[in-house]
Order: structure tokens, then C-alpha cells, then sequence
């Protein structure tokens, strides 16, 4: 059987390298350097939380997002709707991280990443990588290499922290140019990454100005960050000023429009435990005149229900749906914090507002649950 298994491998790799070498391994023949993946490139091994670099700075570009789909032995598309890699961004980004790609949430197997940049007025403009594997599992047998680690070109020698130092607390951290959420996105930092601080917003923010990888300096907010280390000698920053931004060109809601609807919830175990992955079942429905102009994204968060602190988020996908339709959004959660506390589930649809939706006020859900305590210490 293991024989069989990496034979099988083998093989898939062979034709996946020969199709690269014949159409481009499904890249456009000529993708809008505007709108394009740059990384990762097609015919390559994924695992964990994986930075998606590129380019989304269209003309009235109102979001971009990222999206996946699995692929059959053949290499073609299975006949399911694509998976939300990332929820809906308008930031624009030039030639930075257009996101990160959690690929734990996805069984291991062969894939094609997708990016669609939505335009006010147009068509959307979308470039797709593959095939790509996913393997956060290998087999026993199998002694693979370990894939390169692409980072940006380091400006200036990498030091080690000796001061103050800034841990990301949260599963995915913007970056940003300034002391706001008004500032521009550098980069996203996953879960545990550890940076210098070097300073202190003057402005009475708290937000912290911190040393990234590649020598450059931004600001991280203090609920999205752990602080290690004595900080009261840091200097006080004045943070630069807040850039112009494009007003965003409203979507007109036509009067006959979809009407998307937040269904029922369902836990599949009912009672979550502890560190154990459980799917929580959101049904979505269109419930409008007319059907939905695009897929939709929908998105999770876990909190704990004394606080309101976030334990968990996550995300998950619709198709286009027709008048009446509801689907059944499937979306794996795996909580380790708070057990045998209440816990609760906030489900949104389309938070990004992508979608011209007749009535926004019933696209929320909200289920509470108590955390089973299971094996966790």
C-alpha cells in the first residue's frame, strides 16, 4: 500500500510538471500584473499558514479576495464550489502579501488557487496558480525536502531582539503604516511571530511601532499583540500622516434583488470538546427576487461568552445562489482555550459587503454552546 501510495505521487507529480511545461500550469497566458499571484508557483509543496504574495491595485477596485478548489487525479477541477482562502480585502497591495493561506483547514491533496479582484462598474478580474499540494500530513515513508522559505530582500542585517519585544496573539496580525486602522496594510504576520518594538505612537494610540523581518518599521495595535519586556524607555513616535483615501463608489441595490438570509446552525459533535475538531453547518439563503451576483464569504468567530474574548475564527464559502436556494456552508473549528465555560458563535454573511444584499439586517447568527473539557490538561 505505501509502495502504491508514493508510486501514485510520483506519477501526479509527472504530469503536473509536463502540463507546467505545456500551458503555463493553468496561469494566464498574459495575467494582469495588476491583478496576478506571484507566489507561490505553480507545481509546489504547501503546508501550514502560507503568505500568498502578488499584486491587487486594479482601477476602482472595490475588494480582492483568494479562493481554492481541490483537483482529481487528473488535475481537474472538482465540481464543487471554490473555498474562501481570505476574506474580501479593499486595501489595495503592490507586489506585497495578499494574504494568508491557512492550508491546516484543507485535506492534504493537489489544488488551484484562485485570486478575484471585484471592479465597481466592470467585470472582475481573476488569475489562477496550480496545481499546487497541499501534504501538512506526509506519509510515514515518505522523506521529502523541506521547501525553500521565499522572503522579501533583507535591507539591512537581521538583529536579535535585546529590548522590549511585541508577540502576535491573534491567528493572523496586520501590520500597518501608521497608528490605525485609516493606515495602509504592510503585511500580515501569523500566530506567534515575535518583533522588536522600537517605540511608542505619541498620539495616545498605544499602538506600538515594531521592527519587521525585512528592516522595515510599522505599527501594530495593542489588542493584536503580546508585550515582552520593559517598555517605559521606548521614545515616544510621531506616527506619519494619514493618507488621502479614494471614497469608495457606492453599489446602487437594485429593487429587485437577492435577499441573503442567516439559517439554522448546526455542531457536528453537538457538544464541541476541547483541542477536538468539530464543523459547525451554517445554512445561507437567498430568499431575494433575483440571484446573487457573485459567491459569498461567510465568517466565523468563537468567543468566550463571559468576556467576549475571541478563542477561534475561521471562514467559509457559498456559490452563486438562485431565488429560494440554501446551501449548507460547512466550516471545521477546533477550539483549546475555556472549557467547560459557554462559548459563542457569531456567524456573519458577506461582512465585506460584496454582495447587493435587499436586507443586511438578517445576515447574522449567533449559537452559544459549553466547551467539554475531553483530554486538555
Amino acid at each position: 500500500m505505501r509502495q502504491h501510495l508514493r508510486v501514485r505521487w510520483i506519477v501526479l507529480l509527472a504530469l503536473a510538471v509536463s502540463l507546467l511545461l505545456a500551458t503555463g500550469a493553468f496561469a494566464q497566458d498574459e495575467p494582469d500584473p495588476n491583478a496576478a499571484i506571484t507566489w507561490p508557483p505553480p507545481v509546489y509543496l504547501l503546508r501550514g499558514a502560507v503568505e500568498i504574495r502578488g499584486s491587487a491595485n486594479l482601477p476602482n477596485m472595490t475588494n480582492y479576495f483568494l479562493e481554492f478548489r481541490e483537483l482529481n487525479d487528473t488535475l481537474e477541477a472538482e465540481d464543487t464550489p471554490p473555498i474562501p482562502a481570505t476574506l474580501p480585502r479593499s486595501t489595495p497591495v503592490i507586489d506585497g502579501v495578499l494574504g494568508v493561506w491557512d492550508t491546516t483547514l484543507a485535506t492534504d491533496g493537489v489544488y488551484e488557487l484562485w485570486l478575484t479582484a471585484n471592479v465597481s462598474g466592470g467585470e472582475a478580474v481573476r488569475h489562477r496558480v496550480g496545481p499546487l499540494r497541499i501534504e501538512n500530513n506526509p506519509p510515514p515513508f515518505a522523506v521529502l525536502p523541506t521547501p525553500p522559505v521565499i522572503a522579501p530582500v533583507v535591507t539591512q542585517e537581521p538583529v536579535a531582539p535585546s529590548g522590549p519585544t511585541a508577540t502576535v496573539a491573534v491567528a493572523s496580525a496586520n501590520v500597518r503604516t501608521g497608528d490605525s486602522t485609516d493606515y495602509p496594510v504592510i503585511t500580515a504576520l501569523p500566530l506567534d511571530t515575535v518583533l522588536p518594538v522600537i517605540g511608542i505612537s505619541n498620539r495616545g494610540t498605544r499602538w506600538y511601532q515594531v521592527r519587521l523581518p525585512d528592516g522595515r518599521a510599522g505599527w501594530a495595535a495593542p489588542s493584536v499583540v503580546r508585550i515582552s519586556g520593559d517598555t517605559s524607555g521606548l521614545p515616544l513616535v510621531q506616527p506619519p500622516p494619514i493618507p488621502a483615501t479614494r471614497t469608495p463608489t457606492p453599489v446602487p441595490t437594485p429593487a429587485t434583488s437577492a435577499d441573503l438570509v442567516a439559517g439554522i446552525v448546526v455542531l457536528d459533535p453537538a457538544t464541541p470538546t476541547c483541542q477536538q475538531t468539530f464543523t459547525v453547518g451554517f445554512d445561507v439563503a437567498n430568499l431575494g427576487s433575483a440571484p446573487t451576483t457573485v459567491s459569498g464569504v461567510v465568517s466565523l468567530v468563537d468567543s468566550r461568552a463571559a468576556d467576549g474574548s475571541p478563542q477561534g475564527t475561521t471562514i467559509g464559502g457559498f456559490p452563486i445562489l438562485q431565488p429560494g436556494q440554501t446551501f449548507r456552508v460547512n466550516m471545521p473549528l477546533t477550539i483549546s482555550t475555556w472549557y467547560n465555560e459557554v462559548h459563542r458563535i457569531t456567524l456573519t454573511i458577506d461582512a465585506g459587503f460584496s454582495i447587493p444584499d435587499r436586507d443586511r439586517s438578517n445576515n447574522t447568527r449567533t449559537v452559544e454552546y459549553t466547551l467539554q473539557k475531553g483530554g486538555c490538561p
